[in-house]
């Protein structure tokens, strides 16, 4: 289909309206896209000057997106559209989220996929994924869909996504025995979501990669250009995924900053500039946050509807000595363009620490109010620092 003929574009538009969404289907996924053409004397209308395929091979799924993308906005103008394209080129981020392809069943695969969504998240495509197990090849072992799906969750598209070579088809229940490491997995997702839903207001307000190589917020330690398997998920965790069989312990190299770091289930607190080992037994993924940083974080733990969603919580790291930070928390309502009228809520903070207090100022703006109204605050195990809120002795934020 050549997209560079208004006539083909208004043709697609139709059939997208017509046969998926006047049935209830949401969203568009465009697929098999690449306008892998082998004619090299093959010609498109080029928009009335003709001009050879193999020119614009990129750009061709680039308009068959926001075809589509255009055709949702007319059938529903006041959602925001929601699309996947396997193919495009830079500025498809303006209309699809999407991933590394059909990939295949291999613990290089999955050592690779996680340095290749780091090169898109770079290159200013920052809602990506990959097909947790492989698309292609025989399905993966039970050590590695476990270690697929603890890294899959930790990427801004997630799905389990499979064409097996011998019939069988990648589900989270597909090993009796590992079930609950996938469930479990799944859950932190879930739980992570408000942190999620708040690195995707920062990728499109400010173009912030919501996948970041270490070098990026870390430019001076020349330690984090070395090769390496671990990301960041924003500025605050560090994922450092288990991509070698049979690995259960796992040597992390934590950039230098003047706060240090600290483990997300222990809260237990590492200089920077130093390399560390930490336990990676099958149901742990190691994660770390930078000291001093906050997560917020939902208890729901499968999809509710909005205004079930009733709990938020701040974790909080704080960093052992004097210190300042700040962060901040996006929500809305998730469907609508709201936020452009300020129908939405901007939540910032500024954590300061010393020897005996933990000291949080919150300030908001927007006009929207979440089904829930208190921030709890949670701090780690045996933190024993008094906690102030607004300059009162409390343990939550009430909105």
């Amino acid at each position: 289909m050549d997209f560079t003929n208004l006539a083909t574009i208004r043709w697609w538009q139709h059939g997208v309206t017509v046969q998926l969404l006047k049935n209830g289907i949401g969203s568009t996924w465009n697929d098999n896209n690449e306008y892998e053409v082998w004619d090299s004397d093959a010609r498109c209308f080029g928009f009335g000057k003709s001009i050879a395929i193999k020119h614009i091979r990129p750009v061709m799924p680039l308009l068959m997106m926001r075809a589509s993308f255009e055709a949702q906005q007319v059938f529903a103008p006041n959602l925001r559209p929601y699309l996947i394209s396997r193919s495009g080129c830079a500025g498809m981020q303006r209309y699809v989220q999407t991933w590394s392809g059909d990939n295949r069943t291999s613990w290089q695969t999955l050592r690779y996929n996680t340095r290749m969504g780091l090169g898109m998240s770079l290159s200013g495509l920052y809602n990506v994924g990959h097909d947790v197990g492989g698309f292609a090849g025989d399905r993966p072992d039970e050590e590695l869909f476990v270690r697929w799906v603890q890294n899959g969750v930790m990427h801004p598209r997630f799905t389990i996504h499979s064409w097996n070579d011998d019939g069988t088809v990648n589900e989270p229940w597909m090993f009796s025995r590992s079930t609950a490491l996938i469930r479990d997995a799944i859950n932190l997702r879930y739980r992570l979501l408000p942190y999620f839903y708040t690195l995707l207001w920062q990728a499109h307000e400010d173009d912030e990669p919501m996948l970041r190589p270490t070098f990026l917020d870390h430019e001076h330690d020349a330690n984090t250009f070395a090769e390496t398997d671990d990301f960041m998920l924003g500025k605050e965790l560090l994922v450092a995924s288990v991509v070698e069989q049979g690995q259960r312990q796992r040597e992390v190299y934590l950039p230098a900053n003047e706060s240090g770091w600290c483990d997300f289930y222990s809260g237990k607190w590492f200089a920077g500039g130093q390399s560390i080992k930490l336990d990676a037994p099958l149901d742990r993924l190691p994660l770390l946050v930078r000291a001093g940083a906050a997560l917020p974080m939902s208890q729901r733990t499968a999809y509710v509807d909005q205004q079930q969603d009733k709990v938020r919580e701040l974790h909080i790291f704080p960093s052992p000595a004097a210190a300042t930070s700040c962060g901040m928390l996006f929500e809305d309502d998730g469907e609508s363009h709201g936020w452009k009228e300020g129908n939405a809520l901007w939540l910032s903070w500024e954590i300061k620490t010393d020897g005996v207090k933990i000291s949080i100022d919150f300030t908001q703006r927007g006009d929207f109010k979440p089904a829930w109204d208190s921030l709890g605050i949670v701090l780690p195990a045996g933190e024993t620092r008094q906690l102030w809120i607004n300059g009162v002795k409390s343990d939550s934020y009430r909105l």
